[in-house]
């Protein structure tokens, strides 16, 4: 602070800023008069001195108004003036009124002022955008839509709920399980975002649990453990699926199939038997959620090739267990041109071993739940945004397919508001996604016929 020559005490007043900040409620911004401010400086003789003049130094330079929501620093400006018997503060004169040799320049903020600044409205924005998603800021013009979890209260069916629980366009959450939803669905309704949740629980319930439904997602079963492969969960999890089919066939033929139970390369032809049998099967609505090796290929690419992740973009196509799964590296964008051959082979194996991966890495404790239920969670989104009528929704899914000669197979698809709406292409293949796209096919069209024989046989 600059000092004043004269031994006098001095009186630290808050300026406009505190005062709106609610630190002197006595005095308000009209009682503010710069003439009287002006007296207050006059000695106690009665004369000024001639060098005397008015002191105000701020401790933040920052203008108010350039805060996001003006909000005020934690200091405001203060104001350095002789005592009097009257405290008054004063208020800086409009440009208007001042000497043409007063300037009216600030200092230019410095380079750390600037990254704080940028720092702070990004986390503002980003919390915003949070917020707005929570409190369901989505366009009333979306329609109401139903969305059902079966397996609601397991590994995968927890984090899901509360994700789903968060999509605007949601607005009625149901969740479905054998035992442990009602305490599920009561953690997750305690979030302030508009979808209404329910819980259900036990065989007399399902039906009530799907009635409506728009979309249904399946990652009931059991997860995969240490030395198990997807088909080791066959046994288990072909029966689940069979029977929760059943049931969608009953209750919401018309809804969106979003199958995660594994193996997904056999539950998905289980389920399409299902409902050929019930006369209910529309291959346009029954897809397998591929979606967690697209984000495995796009997350391993990005930090291989040295690429924002946000911007990266890698089909994966075949199918969703092992060798099946084929991510298109020659088609990632953005391209690398950095990447040798062997990356490429290191790369696809990484992607195609992901699942056990984190299965080892838990040590038995746990399969990929966490990354499932948020691949699960964008599935379901851009099923919702293909209903309401958004244009130009892309994803892979396992769908039934023409591409290959396969009945099922995991490609682009261009979701509607019927499901799918076009089946796309391979596009071009490099020589070692070729040889790869050979070698898959007979594994899968294995796994294939083992799930249309378990439908047709039990």
């Amino acid at each position: 602070m600059v000092a004043v020559l004269e031994r006098r005490p001095v009186v630290l007043v808050q300026s406009r800023c505190a005062l709106q900040c609610g630190s002197d409620p006595s005095t308000s911004a009209s009682q503010i008069n710069p003439a009287q401010n002006q007296k207050n400086i006059t000695s106690a003789s009665g004369r000024r001195p001639r060098d005397a003049k008015p002191l105000a130094f701020s401790l933040s330079h920052r203008r108010h108004h350039q805060l996001p929501f003006r909000s005020h620093p934690p200091f405001g400006p203060f104001h350095l003036t002789r005592p009097s018997t009257t405290t008054t503060r004063r208020r800086r004169p409009p440009d208007r009124l001042r000497s043409p040799h007063q300037s009216t320049a600030r200092r230019a903020p410095g380079r750390a002022q600037l990254r704080r600044a940028a720092m702070r409205s990004s986390l503002l924005k980003s919390t915003s955008e949070l917020l707005r998603r929570s409190r369901g800021y989505s366009s009333s013009a979306n329609p109401e839509r139903k969305v059902a979890i079966l397996g609601a209260a397991g590994g995968i069916g927890q984090p899901l709920a509360l994700l789903m629980k968060l999509n605007p366009l949601v607005s009625s959450l149901s969740l479905y399980d054998i035992a442990g939803t009602v305490g599920v669905a009561a953690d997750v309704s305690h979030i302030n975002s508009p979808a209404l949740v329910k819980g259900f629980m036990g065989d007399d319930q399902l039906g009530e649990a799907l009635e409506g439904s728009d979309v249904v997602i399946i990652p009931a079963g059991v997860p995969r453990k240490p030395g198990m492969t997807r088909d080791d969960l066959f046994n288990i999890n072909a029966g689940i699926v069979k029977a929760l089919s059943t049931a969608i066939a009953k209750h919401c033929p018309n809804a969106l199939v979003n199958m995660i139970s594994n193996p997904v390369n056999s539950t998905v032809p289980i389920a399409a038997e299902v409902f050929k049998k019930a006369g209910t099967y529309d291959e346009k609505k029954l897809f397998g959620v591929t979606t967690l090796d697209v984000v495995r290929a796009k997350t391993f690419y990005a930090g291989k090739a040295g690429v924002p992740v946000t911007d990266v973009n890698v089909p994966v196509v075949g199918g969703h267990a092992g060798i099946t799964i084929l991510p298109l590296f020659s088609q990632a964008t953005p391209a690398s041109n950095s990447l040798a051959q062997e990356d490429i082979v290191a790369l696809t194996k990484r992607t195609q071993d992901g699942g056990t991966e984190v299965v080892e890495a838990k040590a038995g404790k746990g399969s990929a739940t966490l990354s499932m239920a948020y691949a699960g969670a964008v599935f379901a989104d851009a099923c919702l945004k293909g209903l309401n009528g958004v244009p130009d929704i892309i994803e892979c899914s396992y769908v039934q397919s023409t591409v290959t000669e396969l009945p099922f197979f995991s490609t682009k698809v261009c979701l509607g508001k019927n499901g799918v709406e076009e089946v796309l292409g391979l596009g071009e293949l490099s020589d070692f996604e070729k040889q790869g796209l050979e070698n898959l096919k007979g594994e899968l069209k294995a796994s294939i016929e083992k799930g249309i024989k378990f439908a047709h046989g039990n």
